[in-house]
């Protein structure tokens, strides 16, 4: 069930500092871009999705009832732990739209994953039977292929380039864009997921040829299998709740995740060797359905909208501080973490790069170049 933060407060001053900040920081600009490209989004043309006009006058009486001071109540389904600083920002969101809508929108957040895993979320989200979703973009990519272009290794030269991306034509066009729409899905903030990074049960991993015949454990996704074969690994899809029991009973000898989630999960007592490899640069996503869209007036959308974009950069703040007390706390314990060397790390990203322009039969060209360009 959903749980209060005593962080509400901090959080507020963090986001609203970052969202009204003019410096070029990703961390500072990635919000504001977002809004002014999601400006048309964010106001009545979604709240109609693509059903019938008696369906469509059928969402404006509810508009009309939110708008009349009644409490709309909507349920946020989150797959990550209590006190998690992605949980933290959500509930500050929830907080935050309840607020703002003198109680119009009543946001209950359930975390752990009680409301079921987030491919059966968003499939219930399409329909109206989930209102809010809190996903990763490799689940979105069964929904949106277009997101596999995010994704691709090794693609990012920094942070900044990332966020620039994710906060600009790029990124907001693919997360409020038609294939969501026909998908009933309608994308309201992305969240900082930390890069990537591989961590095994046997060794260190200074390049590829180290990683040769590992069974590494993947997301369910075509790209990240795709990305651990042209490592020399193999690919093993595992459930995410598996994989420490994975990992213990020699099911699989690898997984990837970001730092902050492999001491959260505590997968570093049963692999300890930690490569900085930073393949991918992740991010999460929150994603509310056009029906649920369809309940609240433009007025509120646009408060939701706005509101999911200043928890991003509150999102991003509290991530930054995890992966840094993260580090700290793994070196507490026996694990081994390796930074590769320029050397090391271009022989991982050699190995990766034909990825880009492969994968799907170069269906992402287009993407892909003006990612790349927007690091140039």
């Amino acid at each position: 069930m959903r749980k209060s933060s005593v962080m509400v407060a901090f959080g507020l001053v963090l986001a609203l500092t970052a969202c009204s900040g003019g410096g070029n920081a990703p961390s500072e600009s990635a919000a504001p871009q977002a809004n002014e490209a999601a400006k048309g989004d964010a106001q009545g043309e979604t709240a109609q999705g693509e059903e019938g006009q008696g369906e469509e006058a059928d969402g404006k009486d509810g508009a009309k009832e939110s708008a009349s001071g009644e409490t709309v109540t909507l349920k946020l389904s989150n797959n990550q732990p209590d006190g998690n600083c992605t949980t933290i920002a959500v509930e500050w969101f929830a907080d935050q739209v309840r607020e703002r809508t003198d109680g119009r929108v009543n946001i209950e957040v359930y975390n752990n994953g009680t409301l079921g895993d987030a491919i059966s979320c968003l499939e219930q989200a399409q329909f109206g039977g989930m209102d809010i979703v809190k996903a990763d973009l490799s689940t979105m990519t069964n929904f949106v292929d277009d997101y596999n272009a995010l994704m691709m290794p090794y693609i990012y030269k920094d942070t900044e380039h990332f966020w620039k991306v994710h906060g600009g034509e790029v990124g907001m066009g693919i997360l409020r864009g038609d294939k969501m729409k026909e998908k009933k899905l309608y994308g309201l903030t992305y969240y900082d997921g930390g890069t990537r990074c591989f961590y095994n049960t046997k060794k260190e991993i200074h390049s590829p040829e180290d990683m040769k015949g590992m069974l590494v454990r993947v997301q369910e996704s075509e790209l990240m299998m795709s990305m651990v074969e042209r490592l020399g690994g193999q690919s093993v899809a595992t459930a995410y709740s598996e994989v420490y029991s994975a990992l213990q009973t020699g099911v699989v000898d690898a997984a990837e995740n970001s730092i902050v989630n492999y001491l959260d999960q505590s997968h570093f007592e049963v692999a300890p060797y930690f490569v900085e490899d930073h393949h991918t640069r992740s991010a999460d996503i929150l994603v509310m359905g056009e029906k649920s869209r369809e309940k609240l007036s433009e007025e509120d959308l646009k408060i939701i909208d706005e509101t999911a974009l200043e928890s991003w950069e509150y999102q991003k703040e509290l991530w930054a501080e995890a992966e840094e007390t993260s580090k700290k706390k793994l070196l507490e314990n026996p694990v081994t973490i390796t930074e590769l060397t320029p050397e090391e790390l271009e022989l991982f990203q050699e190995a990766c790069r034909p990825i880009w322009y492969e994968y799907e039969g170069g269906a992402y060209k287009d993407l892909i170049d003006q990612i790349v360009a927007a690091g140039e």
